[in-house]
């Protein structure tokens, strides 16, 4: 084992050496400070005194010529036993699948991940925290929120149709939280409802695309962006961020995100209920931020059979309340055309459930989006200076969101405000509060509908099967183009309806 001499490693950032990009990703939501070392010199690894390695891709034999007896190197691979599939495969998996939850007596069916992503993070994250403190480590995390906010709140409203009428029922209610909703615009439904969208003028709108659909071609996906993207603009709207019709996202979807340098987008196919993230791709992070929302919508109600608003908005408040306990971002959605305005019931439960907690950051997705993309930015280490005392610094300090460090020791957690470059903690004349994590009751993965496809719905799926762009404006540039177009052709010959 090489020596190196010099003072005692930093205890963070963590040093991570040929890592599955899931534990990147994971790192990143929680905040943890961590570099990735990509040159196999035992110099790269002065700056940490944890090296995370997997031991798939790297013996932890070979770990010994770089490292000294002041590190302490941690083989991930021990994050994998027990789980029923690779955890860090999950973590970066980009495939949907049909859920369906049951709630308050319905049968809730809906394309989500087919991973409960968060869940994998958290279980993995406790593991690894575990070890780090066996090792005499600390474990520290920039808050997931601006402080001294302990959750988020964000209603966002995906409008389809062009149901005027509903638009302004609901914007009755959504004056009790105009300043915490975000609206995705669909320009195909909306771009003649002048009423409409002079009403957002000053509010969050973003697009959702000019035809309601996210196809599988990358030519149409661009196109239908791109459609939408210049109507926005045109009515004098700042676009940043994007929600897929059905969410539904693929990286031909993402690739058009980032041609048009789009910020974040919301997808609950990719993911859900958990903290954001950049989705991996062909080989990398993608530049664009997904912002999850919690998948239910009053739609899956409605479509279980039941009626009314009473059960959603009971299920909404439900979901709320516990994400703002359990601190984590409570961002919900809903879609106004004949359904959230014709439920007041909804947003005035969401309403009185912001009322019991005063912590909260009432906040749209696209203010989220910034504050993580500069979250995300910030670079810092803790440096030991002596038994549990710890130096804070930051390479580039700046003060654009109030900052805030949370220190955990076991279910014992401190939040500690940060307000320059560099930061002396004492750890043991810091003031904790007992948060453990409470147990969750609603907010549960849903479970795999395994009910068969039909002979239709596969052969749907294979041709990229809609109904919403016109025919003429179909691309006939692959096979399951001009086959779409010649069965909606016909379709429309016998029919006489498209």
């Amino acid at each position: 084992m090489s020596e190196i001499l010099g003072p005692r490693p930093a205890a963070l950032p963590f040093l991570l050496w040929k890592t599955p990009p899931g534990l990147e990703t994971i790192l990143a939501q929680e905040g943890v400070a961590f570099e990735v070392v990509r040159d196999a010199h035992p110099f790269a690894f002065r700056g940490g005194r944890f090296v995370l390695f997997d031991g798939r891709s790297e013996p932890a034999a070979a770990m010994r010529s770089l490292l000294t007896s002041a590190h302490v190197a941690i083989d991930v691979d021990f994050l994998r036993k027990g789980e029923s599939v690779d955890p860090f495969q999950a973590l970066i998996d980009d495939k949907p699948m049909r859920g369906a939850w049951e709630v308050r007596g319905w049968t809730l069916r809906e394309r989500v991940s087919r991973h409960p992503k968060a869940w994998i993070r958290e279980r993995l994250i406790e593991q690894l925290r575990d070890v780090v403190a066996a090792h005499d480590g600390v474990w520290m995390r920039l808050a997931p929120f601006p402080h001294p906010f302990r959750s988020a709140f964000n209603l966002r409203v995906d409008l389809d149709e062009p149901v005027a009428e509903d638009y302004f029922r609901f914007a009755l209610g959504r004056n009790l939280l105009n300043d915490c909703c975000t609206h995705f615009v669909n320009t195909n439904a909306y771009s003649g409802e002048r009423e409409v969208l002079a009403d957002l003028a000053g509010r969050d709108a973003q697009s959702h695309g000019h035809y309601h659909y996210v196809y599988r071609d990358p030519e149409a996906n661009l196109r239908n962006l791109e459609r939408a993207d210049r109507i926005l603009r045109g009515r004098g709207f700042d676009v940043e961020g994007f929600a897929a019709p059905h969410g539904r996202w693929n990286p031909s979807l993402d690739d058009a995100l980032e041609s048009l340098g789009y910020s974040y987008s919301s997808d609950f196919q990719l993911g859900y209920d958990d903290l954001p993230s950049f989705p991996w791709k062909d080989g990398r992070f993608s530049r664009v931020l997904q912002v999850p929302v919690h998948p239910i919508c009053e739609g899956l109600f409605l479509d279980a059979g039941a009626s009314g608003g009473r059960c959603v908005a009971e299920h909404l408040a439900a979901v709320v309340a516990e994400k703002i306990e359990a601190g984590e971002p409570a961002f919900v959605y809903g879609h106004p055309e004949r359904r959230l305005g014709r439920m007041p019931e909804v947003p005035l439960a969401l309403a009185a459930t912001l009322d019991r907690y005063p912590l909260v950051w009432r906040t749209t997705l696209t203010e989220m989006a910034r504050w993580w993309r500069w979250r995300a930015a910030r670079k810092w280490l803790a440096i030991p200076r002596g038994p549990d005392r710890f130096e804070v610094q930051f390479e580039d300090w700046d003060a654009d969101y109030p900052l805030a460090l949370e220190i955990q020791r076991g279910e014992f957690r401190c939040l500690m405000p940060l307000t320059g470059p560099r930061t002396i903690l004492d750890l043991a004349s810091l003031a904790y509060d007992r948060r453990p994590t409470p147990a969750r009751r609603f907010v549960r993965p849903p479970t795999p509908d395994r009910r068969p496809a039909t002979f239709k719905q596969l052969v749907r799926r294979a041709i990229d099967w809609e109904t919403v762009t016109p025919i003429e404006e179909i691309s006939q540039a692959t096979l399951a183009g001009r086959v779409k177009k010649g069965l909606r052709r016909w379709k429309l010959q016998r029919t006489g309806t498209d």
